[in-house]
């Protein structure tokens, strides 16, 4: 895949003036596939994917460390603060040598006096007047949370960030693959298309000339005007299959721009053959559904469900964390010292969940249900990905054993068709058999280019399920 890559820049730079000034794109399929790679949206996707899960792995590994958080508060705000107070007093004990409340006591009973509001009444009160004047405070603080033990939460979620980073890394190979599949399928769709193109031509070339020959026959009374018809019909047939491959082959190589990423219009050489083929029975890799991008992404969900079923769990389990902080609090007054106060704290807490009525079990049964399911799912894949791998391989034979029916098949038509132009010369075959024997030979020549394309499209196919694309 690495040294498909290194072409991208070089492409950019493969261009070459063509007759009438216009800028022509000479490109193979490897920097098809580089073009391709470079300027997929699905790729791109995936990477932004795997730049998400790379920051989501750094976010659940920070759940290791202390919350650390600093906070400041000022306000502004002139108050005026204007009251009186009476405050009871208190006296001197000599004996104890403290200071005591100086409640009245009632003689006759040496009992407290008790006044209207339930209160004891003071043998004297201080008179206290006030008259203060605020100009505002500040809070500032700083703080750290630090848990200890979160039921084994952080642990799974490191672990599950781990591999939904795996998953996106996967994923996005699993779209380079797709990618590059897409591109041979186009590429190969060109080429086939391409070469129908002057097989169109030809046909028209040899029915151009068997009208030339009719036509001299019948200025010389050799034939009649039925037999001109006949070929010029056929003629007239091969024109408009050549105006036919003509917008075929405009297409084709519309689809082929779009995949790799250029203007629709854009002028595009290709100096490659669909003929180009190559098969060896005895080096085909029956390949494993391990390998495969499809399964190591299932693999990734049952992985996932599993740590979701200790998430599930670590919510009902016991949390210890410890938090610890240091505050400072200040007031600002007028004509006085400004009040200011400042500590450390320090604060352990510990959670021990008793009971949720049925929300634990019923929880954590569906958490390990759809842990099952994934694992039935990854079973259920293997099976299928290997019957994938199996088909892949078994197409590629017949799509090569395809090729070879069809090489033989036009080897007979191309001698058929010099047999009856022959025997036409003469005077021995008719002109209706003679363009059959054409007709014939354009046929099996068209069978042979639709049997190359499809074993090439059937050899990246079986690459790609067997994980060779980047060999």
């Amino acid at each position: 895949m690495k040294k498909i890559i290194m072409y991208s820049w070089a492409v950019l730079f493969s261009v070459s003036l063509a007759a009438q000034d216009t800028l022509k794109l000479n490109l193979d399929l490897d920097q098809c596939h580089a073009m391709a790679l470079e300027n997929s949206k699905a790729i791109k996707i995936a990477e932004q994917n795997m730049n998400k899960a790379k920051a989501g792995k750094t976010t659940a590994r920070s759940a290791w460390f202390p919350n650390i958080s600093a906070s400041a508060t000022g306000m502004y705000s002139r108050h005026e603060l204007q009251t009186e107070l009476t405050l009871p007093t208190k006296t001197f004990d000599m004996t104890t040598g403290e200071l005591k409340p100086n409640i009245a006591i009632n003689p006759a009973t040496g009992q407290p006096i008790i006044g209207p509001d339930g209160n004891p009444v003071f043998n004297t009160y201080a008179f206290l007047p006030l008259d203060i004047t605020l100009y505002g405070g500040a809070v500032a603080g700083i703080s750290a949370q630090q848990p200890i033990y979160a039921g084994g939460k952080i642990l799974a979620g490191n672990r599950m960030a781990g591999i939904a980073e795996n998953l996106a890394s996967d994923n996005k190979q699993l779209k380079e693959d797709e990618v590059i599949f897409e591109t041979d399928k186009m590429y190969f769709t060109y080429l086939s298309v391409q070469e129908k193109y002057k097989l169109a031509k030809e046909y028209q070339d040899l029915l151009k000339a068997v009208v030339k020959t009719v036509n001299d026959s019948y200025e010389t009374g050799m034939v009649n005007r039925n037999e001109l018809l006949k070929v010029q019909v056929k003629y007239n047939d091969a024109t408009l299959q050549v105006q036919k491959a003509a917008s075929g082959l405009k297409l084709s190589r519309m689809a082929l721009c779009r995949v790799i990423g250029v203007g629709l219009f854009s002028p595009i050489q290709i100096d490659d053959s669909i003929s180009n083929v190559s098969f060896d029975p005895d080096h085909l890799a029956h390949g494993s559904f391990a390998d495969r991008e499809e399964y190591k992404l299932l693999q990734g969900q049952v992985e996932l469900a599993e740590q979701q079923v200790k998430m599930v769990q670590g919510d009902y389990l016991p949390t210890v964390g410890v938090s610890a902080g240091y505050n400072y609090f200040n007031v600002g007054l007028e004509n006085m010292s400004n009040y200011d106060s400042h500590g450390f704290s320090a604060i352990a807490n510990v959670k021990i969940p008793i009971t949720t009525f049925g929300e634990r079990k019923g929880k954590v049964a569906s958490a390990k249900a759809d842990y099952t399911i994934k694992q039935l799912e990854l079973q259920q894949a293997q099976e299928l990905l290997m019957l994938d791998i199996e088909q892949a391989r078994l197409n590629y034979q017949d799509a090569w054993t395809r090729i070879e029916m069809t090489r033989k098949a036009l080897d007979q038509a191309n001698e058929n068709m010099k047999v009856c132009d022959d025997n036409y010369s003469l005077g021995m075959e008719t002109v209706v058999n003679v363009l059959e024997a054409k007709a014939e030979w354009q046929k099996a020549y068209s069978d042979k280019i639709d049997a190359l394309t499809d074993f090439k499209i059937k050899e990246s196919n079986y690459y790609k399920v067997t994980n060779q694309f980047e060999k």
